[in-house]
């Protein structure tokens, strides 16, 4: 396994950066895969809180 690798952000198989699915810079080893992960993300983002905005610590 060397530095540059890249591996399914889902299940870790190895893939060619070339030819695998992309979503968000991550890559996937198959269509997929890269779906379940864009669907993950959105569910995670609509339970994360909103933050308030203004700046500022208070």
């Amino acid at each position: 396994m060397g530095w540059f690798d890249k591996h399914c952000e889902k299940c870790g198989e190895k893939v060619d950066k070339n030819t695998a699915p992309q979503r968000f810079g991550k890559h996937f080893c198959s269509k997929e895969h890269a779906e379940e992960y864009v669907n993950d993300r959105e569910a995670q983002m609509k339970q994360a809180p909103k933050q308030k905005s203004g700046g500022g610590c208070c």
